[in-house]
């Protein structure tokens, strides 16, 4: 029994923002003579094709347009259309062909987006060259707020992996805000501080000009300077019994007040994820489940809209 979607279609609205395929076998490549619009109308409809096929990228000469087809009601393998309609002609489309990019995964096309800011309909020739398309391209930005080093940055490489297969989220870019640590030290210090003491080892965390300790090491108390969040703060007061002087480094502090489309991570949440208005947190050493949640809850209160047929 055939579980696929219904042969009548309701049109697809050309000026939609994000129209994406729901699968890439839905779209067929075709070679034709010309790109005039009343030629491929007429060419595409009363046409026979596989009864899956509701677009078509048609091509010429380097040049390509995308066409929607409705097609008739039938149980047989092809079926012929009733109703063709250029969506995007060849002056509105860009052809990308990339073998990176898995065509079947929205925040990838928008990614191959792009690249071409201001095309309406790019179409994408990704892995195993199956092509698919993103029409009127707004994907929904994320800024994403950590702190390096160490590098590379953990929670945008997290966010990165869960969006390379999240074919079921809308089109996503992630815009990095990283703060590097070391910069904090030298703001906060003409001179910088001849002790140094941060959480735990990692690739770049070096300071020049000063000694550094690992407070997960318990090295023998010095007059150093804390370069850590209050988590780290709260476990020197347990190792030490006092409060050293620190430089704070809380992605947190950098929340703003709209920060429905932001994404970041705090020691001081232990499990599970913190929607508010700033923002969305997760925590520090957060599950790519838990990643992938937030994902979800900024997508839903963000209201972006996208077609996924």
């Amino acid at each position: 029994m055939r579980t696929e979607e219904p042969d009548l279609i309701e049109p697809t609205d050309p000026g939609a923002p994000n129209v994406i395929p729901s699968r890439y076998r839905q779209v067929a490549v075709a070679a034709v003579p010309t790109l005039d619009p009343v030629w491929l109308t007429d060419h595409f409809t009363d046409r026979e094709v596989y009864f899956r096929t509701r677009f078509i990228v048609a091509r010429h000469e380097g040049r390509v347009a995308l066409v929607e087809v409705d097609r008739k009601p039938s149980a047989d393998l092809f079926t012929l259309t009733v109703a063709a309609r250029v969506l995007a002609g060849p002056d509105d489309c860009a052809v990308v062909v990339d073998e990176t990019v898995d065509t079947a995964v929205p925040s990838q096309l928008a990614a191959a987006a792009e690249a071409l800011p201001g095309v309406r309909c790019v179409v994408v020739e990704g892995s195993y060259s199956h092509v698919s398309f993103i029409l009127n391209p707004a994907p929904i930005r994320i800024r994403l707020v950590d702190v390096v080093p160490p590098g590379p940055a953990k929670l945008l490489d997290q966010v990165r992996r869960v969006l390379a297969t999240a074919e079921d989220l809308p089109p996503i870019v992630v815009v990095p805000d990283l703060v590097d640590s070391r910069r904090l030290l030298a703001e906060a210090y003409d001179v910088p501080p001849r002790d140094v003491l941060i959480p735990c080892r990692g690739s770049g965390m070096d300071f020049p000009g000063s000694t550094v300790s690992f407070l997960d090491e318990r090295p023998p108390e010095r007059g150093w300077t804390l370069l850590g969040c209050e988590r780290s703060n709260q476990i020197h007061q347990w190792f030490y019994g006092s409060t050293p002087e620190r430089v704070d480094i809380c992605p947190r502090q950098w929340l703003t007040a709209d920060g429905r489309r932001t994404l970041t991570r705090c020691c001081l949440l232990q499990e599970g994820i913190e929607s508010e208005p700033t923002g969305t947190v997760v925590p520090w050493g957060a599950s790519l489940a838990e990643v992938r949640a937030a994902l979800e809850t900024i997508v839903d209160r963000s209201g972006v809209a996208w077609t996924h047929i």
